[in-house]
């Protein structure tokens, strides 16, 4: 049930992710960061105000969706190469001030919280089990709804050639900046869900190698623009991770690292896209 939990927690990401690159066009790596912004900022509510749990999720969901549109419209002109830097420099940036805040944020020590359920997750991990599967039910189903939308379709053009889309009159800038506000407004709620479901955080919420690269991966390997492609690769890789990690954690990335390479190669369209292709043939 744990794996489950977290299974879900890392779909809601690769959902997330995929909204910017798969469908946007916009390649980014600020999701560690956005993680912490939202993990952190409820911990501080919940801890300095003895509120629910339940609204410090929504807190931080809302002030990762803000620092969100705020980093989209400072990196709007960049583009490519140069706007996923931006991103990953921004992450690394919100990891080191954590470091660094140690009086406020306990350091590499990380920050206790309290949980988001009366009881510890190990003690009746099925209700985390059904917080984590609404959480992730209302994240596909708002995301559906948006793809299948004007605004949905807007974006995909926007990721074929954001010039061409630009020339027919559409507001190139409030999509960008908009669908990063989105974006970021899911990964502050996986976050905060993050924090109080371990009743701890840290600045390895931030760290590239360890969440970023399964957010690629299972986008990737489940295939970047379909929709269901990013929740079958959460759900076949991070099992997948769990047991390598069980005969050796230093080869987990390498492993990962080597797939995302294969898959780019072979199947540009993720295992989902391959399906129709076989159909087709």
């Amino acid at each position: 049930m744990f794996v489950l939990v977290l299974c879900n927690f890392y779909a809601i990401l690769a959902v997330s992710w995929d909204l910017i690159l798969g469908y946007g066009g916009q390649l980014s790596f600020a999701h560690t960061g956005l993680l912490a912004v939202g993990g952190y900022s409820s911990a501080f509510l919940i801890n300095a105000t003895n509120f629910p749990p339940v609204l410090g999720l929504l807190v931080g969901g809302v002030l990762a969706a803000a620092v969100g549109l705020a980093l989209g419209w400072i990196c709007l002109r960049l583009r490519g190469i140069y706007f996923a830097l931006a991103t990953w420099g921004f992450a690394g940036m919100v990891q080191l001030l954590l470091v660094a805040e140690y009086e406020k944020t306990g350091g590499l020590k990380g920050l206790p919280t309290r949980l988001l359920l009366p009881s510890s997750p190990l003690a009746i991990p099925v209700y985390y089990y059904y917080a984590s599967l609404a959480i992730l039910a209302i994240c596909v189903l708002t995301t559906f709804k948006l793809i299948n939308s004007n605004y949905g379709l807007s974006l995909i053009a926007m990721g074929d050639d954001e010039d061409a889309i630009g020339a027919y009159g559409i507001n190139v800038v409030w999509l960008k900046v908009s669908v990063f506000g989105i974006s970021s407004f899911w990964v502050g709620l996986a976050g905060s869900f993050y924090a109080h479901f371990l009743g701890y955080i840290s600045p390895a919420i931030a760290d590239f190698t360890t969440i970023m690269v399964m957010v690629i991966a299972a986008s990737i390997i489940g295939g970047l623009g379909t929709f269901f492609g990013p929740l079958f690769g959460a759900f076949l890789l991070y099992p997948t991770a769990e047991v390598i990690r069980a005969y050796g954690a230093g080869i987990q990335q390498l492993i990962f690292t080597l797939v995302i390479l294969i898959a780019l190669k072979f199947l540009r369209n993720g295992i989902v896209g391959l399906i129709p292709s076989l159909r087709r043939r």
